[in-house]
Order: structure tokens, then C-alpha cells, then sequence
């Protein structure tokens, strides 16, 4: 059984749970309940058996509902709410790194920095200081003047062998700026594999870098929103997203993601999509 951030990535071989089947509505109560109670107790060790009986289930059901809601394991999700407001706290001054370790419940300044590293896309000194430098910035100016990580937006018919195609559809369709990556978890990790930046909802190309199983994430902002409070934004209530599985490169099957309002059983978005251009010059 693999662990990751004090809880179990996967089962152990061989667990199952035989409980009735649930209606939608009670597993994603049930969900929302252990997201409230990790949100609360971020600076804390935490288990799975603790969320477990926070949802009214046994562990090893609550892991396999957990995942059917969310599209990750509790232990993914957990990361990535400890990385949002590690991200938070740097973006109103935490003095020092170590402090916002210690406050998101790491013992271990090494594994943050590595933790970090991973899901923003960058480590947390690299982090702090494109934040003090362009966190004032508007997202539309940002990626105008530097350009996106690498855009692919057309229309037309079947797509190259080594792409794959699709449509955003929803959201406002003018003065935004919407990130479309390909990522292999349900929680994005090391920045997308391979990313459109585009203006406006609307039909797109992806290249993905191999036959891998991938997922479409769509990330919508106003162009005039400050780069700072983009990622500073715990309810996201300055972004739009979706989500949906890739088809393979090449194929005709395209993928389809509407953009919505996120919701608390979503995996905060912790890849500092804005910044991730500058990370790499």
C-alpha cells in the first residue's frame, strides 16, 4: 500500500467493501463532508479512517467513493489543498518558506520543496519570486507579451497523428484568458503536458507526447484579472473550469469540456498556469 501525505494512494490488493449502492447526491455529501474536514485541519496529521468516518463509511469504501466523485484519491486531494494555501500564504508574505511548511502540515521542509515543486509547477523560492514580480500584472498582459507555454487553437477535420481535438464550450465568450492542458492525473502535476492558450471558448488542438492516458482541463479568467489574486483564490470564484478524459492521439473521437463554476468536490487547481511561461525562461 503506497502512502502520500499521511494517506493511502491506493488499497491494499484485495479490499473490497460490499455496501449497497448510493444515490449521486449521498456520495457527494458524503464527499463534501471529508473535503470540509480536511480544509479544516490542513496543519494537522490526518487518516483515512478519520475522513472515512467523517463521510459515514468504512475506509476502504470511502477511498473507492472519494475517487468515483473526484477523479482522485483522498491523498491527491489533500496534497493539492495543502499547496493551495501554501500558495496563499507566500502571496500575502509568509515571511519564510519554513513557516508555510510547518502550517500546511509538513514536518519536512525537503518533502514540501518537493511536494510543491511538483503540483505548482515550479519550487516555492521560484514561486515567490515571479509572484512578487509580475503578481501585479493582469493575466491578459502577462501571456500577451510573453506568449502561451504553446498554442494550438484551430478548427478543421480529422487531426495529425500526433494530436488530439475538441471544443470548450460555456463561459463568456470574450475578454478572457483560458489555459487547456493535458494532464495524466485527475489533480494537474509539473504543468500540462501539452497546453493551448486561447481568448475565447471554441474548438481546439492538443499535442499529447505520447499514447498515454491523459485528461482535458480547461482553466477560464478575465483578461484583467491580477495574476496574484488569480492564484490566490481558494472558492475559485475568478475562474471557470472542466474537465474531461482525452481521446487518443489521432483519433476521430473528440473531446468535449463545458466550463462551470468549480464546486468543493473539485480538486483545487494548484499549477500556477499564469506563471508557468516565466518558470521557464
Amino acid at each position: 500500500m503506497t502512502v502520500h501525505d499521511g494517506l493511502p494512494t491506493e488499497l491494499p490488493p484485495g479490499a473490497t467493501a460490499t455496501v449497497p449502492p448510493l444515490s449521486a447526491d449521498h456520495r457527494l455529501a458524503s464527499v463534501e463532508r471529508a473535503v470540509h474536514r480536511m480544509r479544516e485541519r490542513l496543519g494537522e496529521v490526518q487518516c483515512l479512517s478519520d475522513h472515512a468516518e467523517a463521510a459515514l463509511f468504512s475506509p476502504f469504501h470511502f477511498h473507492r467513493v472519494f475517487r468515483s466523485v473526484t477523479a482522485v484519491t483522498p491523498a491527491r486531494f489533500l496534497a493539492a489543498l495543502r499547496m493551495a494555501e501554501a500558495q496563499r500564504m507566500m502571496i500575502r508574505g509568509a515571511p519564510r518558506v519554513t513557516d508555510v511548511c510547518t502550517a500546511v502540515g509538513y514536518s519536512s521542509l525537503g518533502t514540501f520543496t518537493t511536494q510543491f515543486t511538483r503540483l505548482v509547477g515550479m519550487s516555492p523560492s521560484r514561486f515567490k519570486l515571479l509572484v512578487d514580480e509580475h503578481g501585479d500584472r493582469r493575466i491578459g498582459e502577462l501571456v500577451d507579451t510573453r506568449g502561451p507555454v504553446t498554442s494550438v487553437a484551430q478548427d478543421g477535420d480529422r487531426p495529425a497523428p500526433d494530436e488530439i481535438a475538441g471544443e470548450i464550450v460555456g463561459g463568456p465568450a470574450t475578454d478572457g484568458v483560458l489555459f487547456t492542458g493535458l494532464f495524466p492525473h485527475g489533480v494537474p502535476q509539473d504543468g500540462p503536458v501539452g497546453c493551448a492558450v486561447t481568448t475565447a471558448p471554441g474548438p481546439v488542438r492538443l499535442r499529447p507526447p505520447d499514447d498515454g492516458t491523459y485528461r482535458v482541463l480547461a482553466v477560464r479568467f478575465d483578461r484583467d484579472t491580477r495574476v496574484a489574486d488569480a492564484l490566490d483564490d481558494p472558492a475559485g470564484e475568478r475562474r471557470l473550469i472542466g474537465a474531461a478524459r482525452a481521446p487518443r492521439r489521432g483519433s476521430r473521437v473528440r473531446f468535449s469540456v463545458r466550463l462551470r463554476a468549480p464546486e468543493i468536490s473539485d480538486p483545487p487547481i494548484v499549477v500556477a498556469l499564469p506563471l508557468l511561461n516565466r518558470a521557464v525562461r
